[in-house]
Formats: structure tokens, sequence, C-alpha cells
């Protein structure tokens, strides 16, 4: 089965683990799962923690941005930068897994959007406003308000620059207000469905109906308090859960969000404050990028579409970022 992933940290955990001397680990760790689960496009989310002072957010979020280009440098022909539409297509022509890039959380901007086209020229396409907290731009989830000024002439600019806006940590209010500025693309790259596990991070069925006729995509989050229903005892049949409602309430636009825990808490040399309540690597229900099989052979177990499987671990997501990055010249042989 083929693979596309909506939300991976391996920006951030690269950063971190060049800090800490281990270079080489997009080659020595991620390259072979990758390739074992079949992926041949990941988006890889460059994450600055909102606990990160405002002048040190920004040069945090380019040290990422650096750490995966010496890393897909080193790797030979395996990965692809991608940014346009026919690099998307010249990847998958040569084999290579495309990795797409996202800023979650808008903070390293600093409260404006005049920095977005540097980022944008760096390689960013899909932008989050939030994580879960408020900042310069929006309320996230556990927030009440919407978009600030700041946050609405955020969204029109990446629109018109081509990017995709990701509602993922955003707040309900934000989520309405986005929805009303126009008709640019969004996304949801790791949520799962609040109606089955109640928490502020999950979509409403009337958010994943919106999304889906917006021809947005979802991406299934595998964390285990965003997925875990009451008195459940299987993290599979969870899953399995949330895939089919997001599948029927967005009119069949799921995908595989993933956000693997375990590689961000492993990367983490030391505990630092804002995880000392929170151990991330108790928290993957699936066995690392290996487990997609355990999903996928769940799935086909209830009944799930052969064709309808291939669009929701490969074909949306890919599809998606077709229709959204803008053409471009082919990449070069060199």
């Amino acid at each position: 089965m083929r693979v596309a992933v909506s939300h991976d940290d391996f920006p951030a955990v690269l950063a971190l683990r060049r800090s800490a001397g281990d270079c080489g680990y997009l080659r020595s760790y991620y390259l072979p799962r990758f390739r074992h689960a079949g992926a041949e496009l990941v988006i890889g989310a460059v994450f600055v923690h909102p606990s990160t002072p405002p002048g040190a957010a920004l040069e945090n979020a380019l040290e990422q941005l650096a750490a995966v280009e010496a890393e897909v440098a080193v790797c030979g022909d395996a990965f692809a930068l991608v940014t346009t539409s026919n690099e998307l297509e010249d990847a998958r022509r040569r084999g290579q897994i495309a990795l797409v890039l996202s800023l979650e959380g808008a903070d390293p901007l600093g409260g404006t959007s005049v920095l977005l086209p540097i980022l944008h020229r760096l390689g960013i396409r899909l932008l989050g406003l939030t994580w879960n907290g408020r900042n310069a731009f929006a309320d996230g989830c556990t927030e009440s308000g919407g978009l600030t000024v700041a946050g609405r002439d955020l969204v029109r600019h990446a629109w018109e620059l081509g990017m995709a806006i990701d509602v993922s940590h955003l707040s309900d209010a934000g989520f309405r207000e986005l929805l009303s500025l126009g008709q640019g693309p969004v996304l949801a790259s790791h949520s799962n469905c609040r109606s089955l596990c109640p928490h502020c991070r999950n979509l409403t069925d009337d958010q994943l109906t919106a999304l889906g006729r917006r021809n947005g995509v979802v991406g299934l989050n595998q964390v285990s308090f965003l997925a875990r229903q009451p008195h459940s005892r299987d993290g599979l049949d969870d899953l399995c859960a949330h895939l089919l409602h997001l599948w029927d309430r967005t009119g069949g636009r799921a995908c595989l969000g993933l956000d693997f825990a375990r590689e961000y808490a492993e990367s983490i040399s030391r505990r630092r404050s804002y995880w000392l309540h929170w151990d991330p690597s108790q928290e993957d229900l699936l066995d690392g990028w290996g487990g997609l099989t355990a999903l996928e052979d769940r799935l086909r177990e209830r009944g799930f579409p052969p064709e309808a499987l291939e669009a929701v671990f490969f074909g949306n997501l890919w599809n998606f970022l077709h229709r959204v990055l803008p053409g471009g010249p082919v990449a070069s042989n060199k």
C-alpha cells in the first residue's frame, strides 16, 4: 500500500538531533521506516513551542528548515523537497519520497504577515495559525475567541501565495471565521472526531462536513488522548471508528495524519518544563510506522473497500496537494 501522511514532526526532530550532535538521522532512522511503510509523501511540520521567547521563535523555525535541507542533502536521491505540483509528480516518477513543509503555529512570524513570503520562499506550503493557546493571530482550541485583525490579514496573504491553511489546532470560532474569509484551500492535518472522543482538539461533525464541502482533507490522528473512546479496550478499533466517521462526514476525504509522539519525545535530551506533566512517548496507539499494516488489516476486516483504503492511505492527500500546490518547473536532474 502506498502511503501519504499529512502531519509528522520530523523537522523539529531533525533539528533536536543535530543540536545534540546526531547528524544523518533522516537517513538512519526515517528513511528505512518510510520505505518499509510505503511512504511516498510526508508533510513535515515546523513546530516551535509557544513558550519559546518571541525573539527565538523565528530562529528556531529557521534551524528546523536548515536541518531538513542538510539532512536531505546527505540522503542522495531518496528524498525530494517539494514546493510545486510538478515537483510532486517528478518525485513520484523518480521513486523519491516527497517532503512538503508546513508551519504548525504562526508564532515565528512575530505578529504580522511581513515575513510570510520569506518562509514561503524557503519551502513552507501549509500554515497553521495557532497551536493550542492564543497568539497574535488567533485563538487555539483551548480558547474561545476567533481570528485577530493580524490573523485575517495572514490568512488572506497565505492564500494569495498559494498556501493552504491548517485548522487542526484552531478554535471553533476561528474555524468559522476562517471559512467565511474566502474560498482558499483548507485542511485539518491531524484531527479526529469530537463526537467519538470529546476533546477540543478534535472536530465536530459540522466542521468535518464543512471541510468536505471545501474539498479539504482531514488527517486521522493516532495519538491516544485524541482517539480513545469511553470504555475502549482496543486502540486499533478506536482508530478505525474515527476513520470511518471521518470518511462519512467529509464525503470520503479522510487521510492519514498520524502525528507520532514517540519520535519527538525520544529526541528531547532532557525533560522540558512544558512536557513535565505529559509523556508523549506513551501516547502512540500505532507501533510506529510499522503499525500502519495493522491498521490496514483491521480496516479490511471491517469491510472498508480497497478503493477507499487507497484513497485514505495515499490518494486523497496526494490529490489535495496536487490541486493546491502551484505549478512550476520540474526539478532538475542535478
